[in-house]
């Protein structure tokens, strides 16, 4: 099997997050500003860096020392950053926890978090007022820093947990994935090397702090790189789209990534595109979810006139597993057609990253950034690091020095003998019926038979007949059963990925 190789990792000028925040901890410039609809809060390198020791006193006061646990419950703001930092002044070890996108739905994530908190045990779990007043989990609760900085402050070592980063449990339960100081340098460090980004570049980011994408991708390169970063919230973006684009346009964004989903959603609801300048947006990057070049086609139309290039749109790979980035696009990929469908080449590995495909499809991954162990779980970490690689259970091939995704391994739909992959039935389901790309989820029941399930805004009198139709005619599949749900009634991950393992207990 060959190995595609990423150029030589460049050491990065730091081995730990502290250092990172050191870095810029003497500087009065502003770093972060935090947007809440018209509301801004600014933040320089030196008041972050205070207010993070000053969180680090409140947690050693509540007991946590070196090496324990974290649960942080809050959402994308100051608080969620500072905490952050505040464990790693102090040597404890963060553990991002799935804040709701609506407190409506908080009962019932706090529900879901129950196993994951149990298995992580934390001392302590820092969140806001409201949630610390229900006492989740049992856990003594901080909600505030400490007004004055704690001092004799002892610094990480390079080999020491950086915090743990649960997976998304798209294919079963959450598993916390270790991932050390050096680990998550190296892969803020190499994703940033692999764009060519600077100190003249500016973040714009949306995506949750509690996932990999959003807290290394949007927190932990532009720390290490030192560039202005513009946060807001998920549920702002979801509910008003062209705010995360106002804010790209307003401060001469340059580095703003988002699933696939999220683009889809831009170019249908943002019609809007007076005052919109998106010209400084050099590196709009696509992951997390498979990406579809009608998406990649709809949005660069879309927004040409704004000034938009398309070359920005770089399909990604990466997996909490590897703390972060495997794969980048350079914005001139080309696509490939593998078993009557198009797929979008997610790049080349970068910097410091090895890729290979083992005999069964699988795609394998090796480097600085890959994880140590799974917390607590040995037997998944023998099965899933093997031979100093790290299998990722991801489905694809190789292709002229680029790497191509099919699917996972664990989702493949067999009828009638042939093998589907989920995505390519779920995308046809959910155009049939004018749905978004994401909310179709397919999958086999005990049967083996082949269930479709799609949100529709109102009730539908053919949905079924539509599905049918469409899925004949692309796919030459016939689905057992079409089931009709309204919007957000198929179980997601905290990150917003189908989980297909609660859709069959649900549908079947």
């Amino acid at each position: 099997m060959s190995i595609l190789a990423g150029d030589l990792l460049n050491p990065a000028p730091v081995s730990t997050l502290r250092e990172a925040l050191d870095r810029i901890g003497g500087k009065s410039d502003v770093w972060l500003t935090v947007h809440a609809g018209v509301n801004r809060q600014t933040f320089g390198g030196a008041v972050l860096s205070r207010l993070a020791r000053c969180w680090a006193r409140s947690l050693r006061e509540a007991g946590v020392q070196r090496g324990d646990r974290v649960a942080l419950l809050l959402p994308n703001d100051i608080p969620f950053v500072a905490a952050f930092f505040g464990c790693q002044y102090l040597g404890a070890v963060p553990v991002p926890l799935a804040w709701p996108v609506s407190l409506l739905d908080l009962n019932r994530v706090l529900d879901s978090l129950g196993p994951l908190v149990a298995n992580a045990a934390p001392r302590v779990i820092v969140t806001t007022p409201a949630v610390a007043s229900m006492k989740p989990f049992g856990l003594p609760a901080v909600v505030a820093p400490h007004p004055v900085p704690a001092r004799g402050l002892v610094a990480p070592a390079k080999d020491d947990p950086a915090f743990i980063q649960y997976t998304s449990g798209s294919l079963g339960r959450p598993r916390g994935v270790v991932i050390t100081q050096q680990a998550a340098v190296a892969s803020a460090w190499s994703m940033g090397q692999a764009l060519g980004v600077g100190r003249q570049d500016v973040g714009v980011s949306w995506l949750p702090l509690f996932h990999d994408m959003g807290l290394v991708g949007g927190l932990l390169c532009p720390l290490l790189y030192r560039f202005p970063l513009h946060l807001m919230s998920p549920g702002e973006f979801l509910l008003h789209p062209r705010r995360w684009l106002r804010l790209i346009s307003e401060e001469k964004g340059t580095v703003a990534t988002a699933p696939d989903f999220a683009y889809a959603l831009c170019a249908r609801r943002v019609k809007d595109l007076a005052g919109l300048d998106l010209s400084s947006w050099r590196h709009a990057l696509s992951g997390s979810e498979p990406v579809h070049r009608s998406t990649l086609d709809a949005f660069a139309e879309q927004f040409a006139p704004t000034g938009f290039s398309a070359r920005a749109l770089k399909p990604v790979y990466g997996l909490a597993e590897n703390t972060l980035g495997v794969c980048f696009g350079d914005g001139e990929e080309p696509d490939a057609e593998w078993q009557g469908r198009t797929i979008c080449s997610v790049g080349r590995p970068i910097p410091g990253m090895e890729v290979q495909i083992s005999e069964s499809g699988e795609v394998l991954v090796r480097g600085p950034s890959r994880m140590t162990v799974y917390f607590r779980d040995p037997e998944a970490t023998a099965r899933t690091v093997r031979d100093g690689w790290l299998h990722t259970g991801d489905l694809g091939f190789i292709c002229d020095g680029r790497l191509y995704l099919t699917g996972r391994e664990k989702d493949l739909v067999i009828q009638n003998g042939r093998k589907f992959h989920p995505y390519d039935i779920e995308r046809i389901a959910a155009a049939a019926v004018d749905a978004m790309p994401n909310g179709a989820a397919a999958f086999a029941d005990a049967d083996e038979a082949l269930v479709v399930v799609v949100e529709t805004r109102e009730q539908l009198d053919d949905v079924e007949k539509r599905v049918r139709g469409e899925l004949m005619a692309a796919l030459g599949v016939r689905p057992s059963r079409v089931v009709q749900v309204g919007l957000g009634e198929l179980p997601r991950t905290s990150s917003g990925k189908l989980r297909r393992n609660a859709c069959v207990e649900r549908f079947t």
